[in-house]
């Protein structure tokens, strides 16, 4: 509670009550009666230490099990709160021993990640005796007015030991280069030297630890930080099952479905996905479990009573059906399905990781490239002992892929994600491109800051002639972008579990700085498909269909020499789009696929890879066995 005491002169002091104690309580759920010889005492935090507070035992801990899909960060959290307790009863006791590590941390992560969330959960479950949130509309005053605010703040987090400050939006009060907020900054380093050596922990968040100020990011300031990544899979899961606790579901393995269909949904897309879901079946419920009836209305005649049955449809009621509720009674597949279109994932405006489901049977005649792949990082990942063993190095290397469009490069980049079990990155190129000064750069660096952050994972670029253009080439368009992506491979052997793939259809202009060793130094064509591959990519494209005795595959196969494998496939969309006309408007009983079929769906699919392409290819990869010797 609150209560204002008025002074003599006309002002006005406003007090709040913390907390009540009776002395000789063990427990502090106990309800206590206050009459008139009540007696009661205010103590003073700092000073006064006879009353039960020195005595206190903390025990300030989160809920793992109520926050989905951030336990690591929720353990990173706890133990950090444990130093606090072990600071606190230090600090009571007079214990005194070395300093412990100061209880400094930023959490940072794009849009609806949760770090408002595990901010609310530090305030109101985090067990501190005192909790201070310090936050942009409360420093809309004067400068001087603000550094008073900050100052209090701080002044009252060592007065109530142990305690939290929360800083949401930090950026917002000490952002970069922001000279407005010079005075906010300089109130937040006084603040920190105000708490030196106290149990006082200090929590703030942000988008991105680049926006605040640089200082702020410094020992004993804001040295430590915890990233919320966009959930994955297995974390949307977790998401889901602790939103829908103590919920019906319809499969069991619902969570497990839904998890699986919602890539780029952050938590706070999950928590707006459920409550649409949640009110989806609710109507449904309302629909399915009350029936419309018609309404007898009682009239007398003679003495006698008659009952008249009045017109449905201008009278009638609804009535419960117990047995359909019980039936319907739980949140099903169809729920979700049913509104997750309306909801746009917030996290598809960033940087998405994800374990993609391309594998190498996707692939036709992948089995070389797949081998290829083996000794180039499946090797590294699986046997890097017997590799030392040998004197080789296990440092993973960057991977070049390279051949006409429509080849699988892509595809390939993918199936090694998933074979390898490694998060995928894929960044086109072009994307990199800001007309900003400085944009395109840091895009760079953070495309690699995630890529560690999310390690074991791969980073794909996808058309790279568009940032990596040889320098020789003139023009200055990209050339801080291609540096900056340099100094990032340059230091490779730093990237722990982080492999970087790109793609090119014209790799004889990429700079010869990409090229040599410690970069993309393996090289892997991907040419126009063999004669068993074009089989294997046919047979994919027909999978499931019935086939007519006269399709013959192998004599198709020797006529589309040349085609890459995206044009065999949509060769085959053709055909199988002639069976479906047929079976709809000729309303034929024959659904099988015939010879006619296929062959109308290559006459239609032109052939994109020329002979000059191939000659180009050619050349680059003599070119680049002779800058190897």
């Amino acid at each position: 509670m609150t209560f204002d005491v008025a002074t003599k002169k006309g002002l006005k002091k406003r007090f709040f009550v913390e907390h009540i104690e009776a002395p000789g309580s063990k427990d502090a759920m106990t309800l206590f009666t206050i009459t008139d010889s009540t007696k009661i005492k205010l103590a003073d935090p700092v000073t006064d230490s006879s009353d039960s507070t020195s005595q206190r035992v903390f025990d300030m801990r989160l809920e793992v099990d109520r926050i989905g899909g951030l336990a690591n960060q929720v353990k990173v959290l706890n133990k950090a709160l444990s130093r606090l307790c072990k600071k606190a009863k230090e600090n009571n006791s007079g214990d005194a021993k070395l300093p412990r590590k100061a209880n400094r941390i930023m959490l940072h992560g794009c849009e609806g990640t949760g770090k408002t969330m595990l901010l609310n959960e530090l305030e109101t479950r985090s067990g501190a005796k005192k909790v201070i949130r310090l936050e942009k509309r409360q420093l809309l005053g004067t400068a001087s007015k603000n550094e008073s605010v900050i100052q209090s703040a701080f002044n009252d987090a060592f007065a109530n030991q142990p305690s939290l400050i929360i800083i949401d939006n930090l950026d917002e009060i000490a952002g970069a280069n922001d000279t407005v907020a010079r005075p906010a900054i300089q109130s937040l380093h006084a603040g920190f030297n105000t708490i030196l050596g106290a149990a006082v922990m200090v929590v703030a968040a942000t988008r991105n630890p680049t926006d605040v100020d640089g200082s702020l990011t410094a020992p004993n300031r804001f040295a430590d930080t915890i990233e919320l990544p966009v959930p994955d899979r297995i974390a949307r899961v977790e998401i889901l099952k602790a939103s829908l606790r103590g919920i019906s579901t319809e499969p069991i393995d619902l969570c497990e479905k839904v998890g699986a269909t919602t890539h780029g949904f952050t938590g706070k897309d999950m928590a707006l996905f459920v409550e649409k879901a949640m009110e989806h079946f609710i109507d449904r419920t309302d629909d399915e479990t009350e029936e419309w009836v018609k309404v007898q209305s009682r009239t007398s005649s003679g003495g006698s009573t008659e009952d008249t049955l009045v017109d449905g449809a201008t009278c009638s009621r609804r009535e419960s059906n117990p047995a359909a509720l019980e039936s319907t009674f739980a949140i099903t597949l169809k729920d979700f399905e049913a509104v997750q279109q309306t909801i746009r994932p917030t996290a598809l405006r960033e940087i998405v990781l994800e374990t993609p489901d391309i594998t190498w049977n996707d692939i036709g005649g992948s089995d070389a490239v797949k081998q290829r792949f083996d000794e180039t990082i499946g090797w590294s990942i699986k046997y890097p002992d017997l590799l030392a063993k040998f004197g080789r190095s296990s440092k993973q290397k960057g991977v070049l892929l390279y051949g006409p469009p429509g080849c699988s490069k892509t595809m390939t980049a993918q199936a090694v994600a998933n074979t390898y079990g490694l998060n995928f990155i894929a960044v086109k190129g072009a994307e990199l491109i800001s007309m900003y000064v400085g944009e395109s750069e840091r895009a760079v660096r953070e495309t690699f800051r995630k890529a560690r952050a999310a390690a074991p994972s791969i980073i794909f670029f996808d058309e790279i002639d568009s940032i990596g253009a040889s320098r020789d080439s003139g023009g200055s368009s990209g050339l801080n972008v291609l540096t900056t992506l340099l100094n990032e491979m340059d230091g490779f052997e730093q990237l722990k579990g982080v492999q970087v793939l790109a793609a090119t259809n014209k790799p004889e202009s990429l700079d010869p700085a990409l090229l040599r060793p410690g970069r993309f130094d393996a090289h892997v064509y991907l040419g126009p498909p063999s004669s068993a591959a074009r089989l294997d990519i046919l047979k994919i494209g027909i999978k499931g269909l019935q086939l007519r005795d006269d399709v013959r595959l192998e004599e198709i196969v020797e006529q589309i020499e040349g085609y890459s494998g995206a044009e065999i496939q949509s060769a085959c969309d053709l055909a199988v789009g002639q069976l479906v006309r047929r079976a709809i408007v000729e309303d034929a009983a024959d659904q099988s696929l015939c010879q006619e079929d296929l062959e109308i769906g290559f006459e239609n699919t032109p052939k994109g890879i020329t002979a000059e392409m191939l000659e180009t290819y050619e050349a680059f990869a003599h070119r680049a066995k002779d800058a190897k010797r």
